[in-house]
């Protein structure tokens, strides 16, 4: 009887330690009214980095209507988060109107150690867009927030390295440990392509090629993410044979320990550079083609340095977003997130996962419903509790995930899931927001 007793209790605690992640307060702004257009321009996975936390302020990066339809400015937003939520402010770069009418055109933003913003915006297979604060905008945070702090014009090179520059898509920023920042974009076209990566320093404040890390062979590489944690870098990508989405097929990864010079395949053993889709052990999952796995949907690292991405396949006979996980040692699994959420229709929007200790956050869009759902999972659980946390209601987008302000809000011990999203409804109703949920370990 004692055992049973102890068995009951051990059996208690571990459920209570399972369910302990939950969302204690939730808070949303709108930021502007989503433009009108025949294709939505904020709120989709093809923008990496649209909300993002350095020191006490929070930025975004979004687009509004400049001169009616089909015109648009990049706007950039701040407001103060640490120690209370200030208002935002913004301005509008109106030296520059986005007129193309195609999703991928979206905005990129990052961040390096010196405090000078970048932003890389309006791609879809054209020459290079980017432009960057004249000074650390970010570490000394000026009184007047204008669009001066950008001085010059939108240039089409990266100050101080090689191309190519075009046909570019897809900027990303990636902040590393010591400052430096890499920007990461594919040269090519859907089927076609290739993919590089600059570093930017932040004692210089120029930038310098990386290289060519991914080659396609008649087709390209389409990635989830490049995260840097602990002084490793890890990617991973589905493959495109053509512009049509069908095509898309299995399940890639790497792993750099010197910021992309060099890589190592998921067993850890070297491979040359650049990878192909042939190149040994990068290919983990085989998943045919017309299996409805979306690219560019999300991956993290946790602070254990396990890898986790969040897919979509049809492999199983009915779509379902999945779990990949591969632990420090080398080891992949992939399971079913199996939740309360529509089946997802074919190129139905992309979800987000993030972590918080050993906690995984799933941000997964509901299509169907007009919802975008956020589950949690613990280690605890080998990951496979998952408990809804949160719904938001009237979404109708790819939220983008504030990752830094997570992560430092965590550490802290008062962790901050800050998304950045779109509602549904007709333009003039339909809003652009921040959604802040308070959450508990």
């Amino acid at each position: 009887m004692a055992m049973l007793r102890a068995v009951l209790l051990l059996v208690t605690l571990n459920v209570s330690f399972v369910y302990a992640l939950s969302v204690t307060s939730t808070q949303s702004w709108n930021i502007t009214t989503d433009p009108q257009g025949s294709v939505r321009l904020n709120g989709l996975a093809f923008q990496q980095q649209p909300l993002l936390t350095f020191g006490d302020y929070q930025y975004v990066a979004y687009y509004t209507t400049a001169k009616g339809y089909g015109s648009h400015y990049v706007h950039l937003g701040r407001r103060r988060v640490n120690p209370s939520v200030s208002a935002w402010e913004d301005f509008a770069f109106t030296d520059y109107e986005q007129k193309t009418l195609d999703e991928h055109n979206t905005i990129s933003m990052g961040i390096g150690g010196d405090g000078k913003i970048h932003l890389s915006f309006d791609h879809h297979d054209v020459p290079l867009n980017y432009r960057v604060s004249t000074s650390g905008i970010a570490k000394t945070i000026p009184t007047q927030w204008t669009q001066a702090a950008f001085g010059g014009s939108v240039v089409h090179a990266l100050p101080g390295s090689t191309g190519p520059w075009t046909p570019l898509t897809y900027p990303r920023f990636e902040t590393l440990a010591n400052g430096d920042m890499l920007m990461e974009f594919r040269i090519g076209q859907s089927g076609a392509g290739d993919s590089y990566i600059h570093r930017y320093s932040s004692s210089s404040g120029s930038w310098s090629a990386v290289g060519k890390y991914l080659q396609g062979q008649d087709n390209n590489a389409y990635i989830n993410g490049i995260t840097s944690q602990d002084g490793k870098l890890h990617v991973s990508w589905t493959v495109r044979e053509t512009p049509d989405a069908s095509t898309n097929h299995d399940f890639y990864y790497a792993l750099s320990e010197d910021d992309g010079k060099t890589w190592k395949n998921a067993a850890g053993q070297a491979v040359s550079k650049p990878i192909l889709p042939t190149t040994n052990g990068i290919k983990v999952y085989t998943i045919p083609q017309k299996s409805e796995i979306i690219n560019q949907e999300a991956q993290c690292v946790d602070l254990n340095g396990r890898f986790h991405a969040l897919m979509r396949d049809k492999s199983s006979g009915t779509a379902k977003f999945y779990h990949y996980m591969r632990t420090p040692s080398g080891t992949f699994s992939k399971t079913a997130i199996n939740v309360a959420v529509s089946t997802p229709p074919y190129l139905a929007y992309r979800g987000k996962i993030a972590s918080i200790g050993d906690n995984l956050i799933a941000i997964i869009p509901d299509q169907p419903k007009s919802t975008i759902t956020i589950w949690g999972a613990t280690a605890a659980g080998n990951f496979t509790d998952w408990k809804n946390l949160a719904t938001i209601p009237n979404m109708n987008c790819e939220p983008g995930v504030d990752y830094q302000r997570l992560a430092t809000s965590a550490a802290s011990g008062s962790p901050i899931l800050s998304l950045f999203t779109r509602q549904g409804g007709d333009f003039g109703d339909r809003k652009v927001q921040v959604w802040d949920f308070a959450m508990q370990l």
